[in-house]
């Protein structure tokens, strides 16, 4: 390894791999850690949505500067990972959804206010009164793995090391004195450290009790018979992702809030509850008359970080030490946003580019982020 090293990096997943990339983009000499591999945690079952579309400001720039991120990533990579499809995003607070459609179209996303008229005849729906929809032209999914594994091997060709290894954080007297590598009992010293092990980081750091529980998120396979944007039903609570033409990937936008504690015993292979399935597609059938005809074709399971806003922390609660967590569902779309953050914190000792948002100690001041009522965002 060479010896110490300016940054090191635990957490090889979609936040931790960008983390990286940007830092040895700004010089920073950077080790990245991680017991599985490149993109083996819960990115392995993210869903890869990518959008702008966020009710909450702030977040909605950071979302917009991540999603021209992933617009342009062949041109700066070579490989494509983003399919578009646009995104609907359906609700019954007519002056909330023109509300968050200005404050779009005033962050830079590409949006549509639409009539229940319009957002009938997209969908092959049935719309009530009050009902309006928000289109973003350019939202999409990405390939998650894909996208990771090529923005870690372009970080390692710009001088980032990588350890598949168990990393343990050594901390006395609240500063971090190294990371200690399991197999061989080695420690690794820095002059910062980041933490981006996403549902993992509660067991990695017990002594910061934070405020972050690990839920269950379940995603359905069905196959539909034709081609949807994606959606956002708020009213019936479901999400659908496309696959293709003919398949789609479903869930609850507001998901039963059932802890899973210990991430390691957890099983992302295991098919979700048929009783979760019918309440998706059942959901989805009140809205889209043709569903009826949906197969259910089983589907997977992740782990949503939690926090009791549902948005993420990005502090740094110990000297030189730097938090990515809690990201709640929202950490792929976000990541390069999160990236950029923590690279200003590290370099400059404050975040510059978005507001500081994210700081730990918005729960314990009571200044929880408003406007995330709808953010629960799928998987």
């Amino acid at each position: 390894m060479g010896g110490t090293f300016d940054v090191v990096v635990i957490g090889a997943g979609s936040t931790g791999a960008t983390i990286a990339y940007y830092l040895v983009r700004e010089g920073f000499r950077t080790l990245v850690i991680d017991k599985r591999g490149v993109a083996q945690g819960m990115t392995a079952y993210s869903l890869g949505l990518v959008r702008s579309y966020y009710a909450n400001e702030d977040v909605a720039r950071m979302s917009h500067y991540s999603h021209e991120f992933f617009m342009n990533f062949e041109r700066e990579f070579g490989i494509n990972v983003f399919t578009k499809t646009g995104l609907l995003v359906l609700g019954n607070d007519e002056d909330g959804m023109r509300r968050a459609f200005e404050m779009l179209r005033n962050v830079g996303a590409r949006v549509r206010l639409l009539s229940d008229y319009e957002v009938r005849e997209m969908l092959n729906a049935d719309v009530g009164q009050g009902e309006v929809g928000i289109y973003e032209e350019d939202a999409g999914y990405a390939d998650t793995g894909l996208y990771t594994n090529t923005i870690m091997n372009r970080a390692r060709e710009l001088g980032v090391e990588l350890i598949i290894d168990e990393a343990q954080v050594q901390l006395r007297d609240y500063r971090v004195v190294g990371v200690r590598l399991v197999s061989n009992d080695e420690t690794v010293r820095a002059d910062h450290y980041v933490i981006a092990t996403n549902v993992w980081t509660p067991k990695l750091l017990p002594q910061l009790n934070l405020p972050i529980k690990n839920i269950i998120e379940r995603v359905i396979r069905v196959e539909m018979g034709r081609s949807l944007p994606n959606v956002f039903d708020y009213v019936n609570n479901f999400y659908i992702r496309p696959e293709g033409s003919s398949y789609g990937l479903m869930g609850l936008l507001y998901p039963p809030e059932d802890a899973w504690p210990d991430p390691d015993n957890f099983s992302p292979l295991a098919t979700p509850e048929l009783d979760y399935a019918v309440n998706v597609m059942e959901n989805a059938a009140r809205r889209l008359p043709w569903f009826v005809n949906a197969k259910y074709l089983g589907g997977w399971r992740g782990l949503y970080d939690v926090t009791p806003d549902w948005m993420p922390i990005i502090d740094e609660p110990v000297k030189d030490l730097v938090v990515v967590a809690g990201l709640s569902g929202h950490g792929f779309k976000l990541a390069p946003a999160f990236a950029l953050m923590v690279t200003e914190l590290i370099k400059y000792g404050k975040v510059r580019t978005f507001k500081d948002i994210f700081r730990l100690s918005r729960f314990r001041e009571g200044k929880m982020i408003q406007g995330t009522v709808q953010e629960k965002a799928a998987f």
